[in-house]
């Protein structure tokens, strides 16, 4: 089984985010990934977006595993909000779950 395969079937809920590398420094255990999205819904008024305005990393730390921290670097999308009308100009893609 691909490592692929074994995260979509333990954790379903992160099968929009690709892992790039999984490392160790030190006694922490450090994962970079980044999120395949190629369209958002806006926050505020729902409407989907496709047009990328940029991207970000998001820290996320867990509970020790094994005895190890856990330190995920996600790198995440801004998307613009295509309505006119919306006070939000741009958001941050959400992973639901994580």
């Amino acid at each position: 089984m691909l490592i692929t395969e074994m995260v979509a079937v333990l954790f379903p809920h992160l099968a929009r985010v690709c892992i790039d590398q999984v490392f160790r420094a030190g006694t922490t255990v450090r994962i970079r990934a980044r999120t395949g999205t190629m369209e958002a819904a806006c926050p505020d008024c729902g409407i989907q977006s496709r047009r990328r305005h940029s991207h970000y990393e998001r820290r996320l730390s867990d509970t020790a595993a094994g005895g190890q921290e856990l330190l995920i670097h996600l790198r995440v999308h801004r998307f613009f909000c295509r309505n006119t009308s919306c006070a939000r100009a741009t958001f941050a893609e959400q992973i639901p779950d994580l």
